[in-house]
């Protein structure tokens, strides 16, 4: 390469956003087991209690929740600020 880039082809480029995706999502699966199991798993036993599978399932559905808002409230606020 002398002073000019070479082109990424369009199947690489394709291919490092999947992996970049996954990646991502590999990232938050982890964080969201970190902190959904420390809220709600004291001590690790043969199976899970009713009661940790429901903080569990509570836990999950509010980090996705609370993920896709903070998402959307970026989205927008780089849509508003795009516009000036």
């Amino acid at each position: 390469m002398s002073g000019s880039e070479e082109k990424i082809s369009p199947e690489l480029q394709q291919f490092l956003l999947n992996e970049q995706a996954k990646a991502q999502m590999q990232q938050t699966v982890a964080r969201l087991t970190d902190t959904c199991w420390d809220k709600c798993v004291g001590t690790p036993g043969r199976s899970l209690s009713s009661r940790e599978e429901a903080c569990l399932s509570d836990c999950a559905k509010r980090f996705i929740e609370t993920t896709q808002f903070i998402i959307q409230r970026f989205q927008q606020k780089a849509s508003a600020s795009s516009g000036f």
